[in-house]
């Protein structure tokens, strides 16, 4: 029984390594227009949302 305790174990953390590894590999795509979106929307806001919107339209079209 321990056994398969340890297999379970083991995929889980297998599947939470892959997880990890696919944020870190998305952070730069999603954080760097995000926050292109914040400054902008600092210097002045509806661009900042624009610029958003857009870049999550792209975010969706990658994606697909």
């Amino acid at each position: 029984m321990a056994k398969s305790g340890r297999k379970r174990g083991r995929a889980v953390a297998g599947r939470a390594a892959e997880a990890a590894g696919f944020c870190l590999r998305a952070a730069p795509g999603v954080l760097g227009p995000l926050l292109v979106a914040y400054g902008l929307w600092l210097a002045w806001p509806p661009l900042g949302f624009v610029v958003a919107g857009a870049a999550l339209l792209l975010a969706d079209r990658r994606l697909l």
